[in-house]
């Protein structure tokens, strides 16, 4: 079984992204920046009953300013 999580779009309010389960659609997600990045990180850490290989997650999830200012 494979979970794939992939960021479609950022901006300074949300983040879009589109889930998928063994390569089918799932649908999409709109969540606020803080939102999104604790579903993401709470999916890839728990990886419940999964492989490492997976659970992934792909496309940008952030914005660039704030990893720069933020990291």
């Amino acid at each position: 079984m494979k979970l794939h999580l992939r960021a479609d779009h950022v901006d300074t309010f949300h983040v879009r992204f589109t889930v998928f389960m063994n390569g089918a659609n799932c649908g999409q997600l709109c969540m606020t920046d803080d939102e999104a990045r604790f579903f993401h990180d709470i999916v890839i850490t728990t990886k419940c009953k999964l492989r490492e290989d997976e659970v992934y997650s792909s496309g940008q999830w952030f914005l660039e300013k704030e990893r720069k200012d933020g990291e």
